[in-house]
């Protein structure tokens, strides 16, 4: 894969378009602490509160749209940090100089970094043997959120409450969920979501006793093959750097479009 290949020659749109997507798909997720607060559209960009002190509460793709104000910055604060929570706003690339310059002045600090891909969807090559990957099923959804905390916190969730972040992603409507299983037994999770002809996947989970075996790749591939299918041109996906997620995506032919940053302003008075 060259520079020839890339489906827009412009980076900066290419990186507008991805911003969007994952705006889209953190805008449509059914969180109950998100009643009676829109997101809010500034500078190209979209901040999301997602509920009281929610992690998820975040501003994407600011500064993409042109210059930010001290009067954008106020905006998003005021939506972010109504509940006196953290406010995180993401920086790339190809964000407007304010934007950067606002947050120093503001004194924001970098909460964690990540690594943006991309890849042409195209068609699957075939699964280890045994594995199997799908759409998730009418009546999975409890199997699949059960999946999904096991991955992220490795042990097996305890109580309803545990699973209520697995199954707002299988209710979110621009969601397709995927299980892999190995021997027909669901082992792996994936979520992947289509705004505007760019194919977003993310909520990779394998739970550890299965780890190890190639299903986050299957997972992968399954999902790319599934944009292809509906005419999107292009695949991407976050992963933090130097990690496990980081190398399968990049055996599956992604490239790193940008890095970016996570900027966070602690709550005040901390």
């Amino acid at each position: 894969m060259d520079a020839r290949s890339l489906p827009h020659p412009e980076p900066r749109l290419l990186a507008w378009r991805i911003e969007q997507a994952q705006a889209e798909q953190v805008d449509q997720t059914p969180l109950p602490g998100r009643a009676g607060h829109p997101s809010l559209h500034v500078a190209g960009g979209r901040a999301i509160y997602t509920g009281p002190r929610a992690l998820f509460s975040v501003a994407l793709g600011v500064g993409l749209g042109g210059p930010v104000s001290a009067e954008d910055v106020d905006r998003i604060e005021s939506l972010l940090s109504q509940d006196g929570g953290a406010v995180r706003i993401e920086l790339n690339p190809f964000c407007d100089p304010s934007l950067s310059q606002e947050l120093a002045r503001r004194r924001y600090g970098v909460e964690h970094f990540q690594l943006v891909w991309w890849r042409p969807p195209g068609p699957a090559p075939a699964p280890p043997p045994g594995v199997t990957v799908r759409p998730l099923r009418a009546g999975e959804e409890r199997t699949w959120a059960g999946l999904f905390f096991h991955a992220y916190t490795g042990r097996r969730a305890g109580a309803e409450v545990e699973l209520t972040g697995g199954l707002n992603l299988t209710r979110t409507p621009c969601n397709t969920c995927f299980l892999a299983c190995v021997d027909g037994e669901p082992r792996g999770v994936g979520v992947v979501s289509a705004t505007g002809g760019v194919a977003l996947l993310s909520g990779d989970g394998v739970a550890p006793p299965y780890r190890g075996q190639g299903l986050q790749l299957a997972l992968i591939h399954a999902r790319v093959a599934w944009a292809a299918e509906r005419g999107c041109d292009v695949a991407t996906a976050a992963t933090e750097p130097s990690t496990a997620s980081q190398r399968s995506y990049e055996k599956a032919g992604f490239r790193c479009a940008y890095p970016k940053l996570v900027m966070v302003r602690p709550p005040l008075g901390t």
